[in-house]
């Protein structure tokens, strides 16, 4: 009677309860891995805490979440996020660019559209849950509606990474191919100084005009900004925050500068730096704000907090030939698509050492040890053999 009586009153306890539950077990989930637990948007009925992050109760968040089951029962490292270089051209010249000069290889053929959704689609087999779409600047690329529409929408939310330029006149199309989310890069709060950092004239203006576009069209939006030691020291961030809210996006997604690309000779880019962890303290107001943008911060995410740095571990960078790196920022290159499967370039990369775990203190690619490191600097030609230091 008694074993009886408990099972009925733990039934009522699940009937009742469960909801609370589940609302606490999400308000917690993105609070250590965002620093923030605000819903900015609600996109075909379902919230979105982050544009980098599927909407939650979506199938594109289920599939996460079942992946993140299996990772665990396999015991081995999963992708759950991907960002695809689409294209090796753009139109803007921006001064700290990881792509150009690190990534473009002149003389080298882009992916086609079958060998870009072959690509996708190997991807989604291993597990991503999320697809950034990034370049070069992949507007430029004319049938990127279709790159989109080779992705199962079932398992992977889309997100676009753009300067802006085309975006107002590209934007309906975009949404016909089914992508979900956009970040525009805003990197100052004045037309003149953000143009002059991305040397582009009339950028920031085109910019504006494009997200306000796609916000009116149902899109999740967000500004993607880089953010230097100079840049936060003359209190660019709250200006461009406070844009945010003018302009009516949903999320401002800061990125600190690294020592990588045109950067790459910034030897004060490379160690942790107060500054960035000042410029994280720093949203807190923002987020507990309901009237401002939800403020994320690479930062924080590849920080102790929350999941420490992803690449190699749970995220992996496509180039435009089809080469896969770490990262945007590591440009070491461990295999290409068009030569073996994707599963075995992944199984060779998320196995050596200095990827199979996550930098529980942030960004690799900041540490000075982690960079001394030959894997690193691999050649085009040459793949790293796992435990191969030399």
């Amino acid at each position: 009677m008694k074993s009886l009586l408990s099972r009925l009153r733990l039934r009522w306890c699940l009937a009742t309860r469960s909801i609370r539950c589940g609302v606490d077990f999400a308000d917690i989930a993105y609070r250590i891995y965002l620093n923030h637990s605000k819903i900015i948007h609600f996109r075909r009925g379902f919230p979105v805490y982050s544009l980098m992050t599927p909407a939650l109760g979506s199938q594109p968040s289920t599939n996460f979440l079942a992946r993140a089951l299996y990772r665990t029962i396999q015991n081995r490292n999963l992708p759950n996020l991907m960002s695809f270089a689409v294209n090796d051209e753009c139109n803007s010249g921006c001064r700290h660019c990881s792509f150009f000069t690190a990534v473009e290889e002149a003389g080298r053929r882009c992916l086609t559209l079958a060998e870009s959704a072959q690509a996708i689609s190997q991807a989604q087999d291993l597990g991503v849950s999320v697809i950034n779409f990034v370049g070069g600047e992949p507007l430029l690329r004319e049938d990127l509606p279709d790159v989109i529409r080779a992705v199962d929408g079932t398992r992977s939310t889309t997100v676009l990474f753009t300067n802006g330029w085309a975006l107002e006149d590209r934007v309906r199309e975009l949404k016909r191919a089914g992508l979900d989310s956009i970040y525009v890069s805003i990197d100052a709060a004045n037309a003149a100084e953000h143009d002059a950092f991305r040397r582009t004239p009339g950028l920031f203006d085109r910019a504006l005009r494009g997200i306000r576009a796609a916000r009116r069209l149902g899109f999740s939006t967000g500004f993607s900004t880089t953010m230097t030691p100079e840049a936060w020291r003359a209190g660019e961030l709250p200006r461009i925050i406070e844009l945010a809210r003018r302009t009516g996006v949903h999320e401002v997604f800061v990125f600190d500068a690294m020592p990588s690309g045109r950067f790459s000779t910034r030897q004060d880019l490379v160690d942790d730096c107060d500054w960035i962890e000042d410029m994280i303290q720093s949203a807190v107001p923002w987020n507990r704000d309901e009237r401002y943008p939800g403020v994320t911060f690479m930062a924080y995410m590849s920080s102790h907090r929350s999941v420490g740095c992803a690449c190699g571990t749970s995220y992996f960078y496509l180039s435009p030939y089809g080469d896969v790196m770490s990262c945007d920022f590591n440009h070491a290159r461990f295999g290409n698509v068009l030569r073996e499967p994707l599963w075995k370039i992944w199984g060779r990369l998320s196995t050596l050492p200095e990827f199979c775990q996550s930098k529980w203190g942030g960004c690799k690619i900041r540490d000075p040890e982690f960079r001394e490191l030959p894997v690193v600097s691999a050649g085009p030609d040459r793949r790293p053999a796992r435990n191969e230091l030399v």
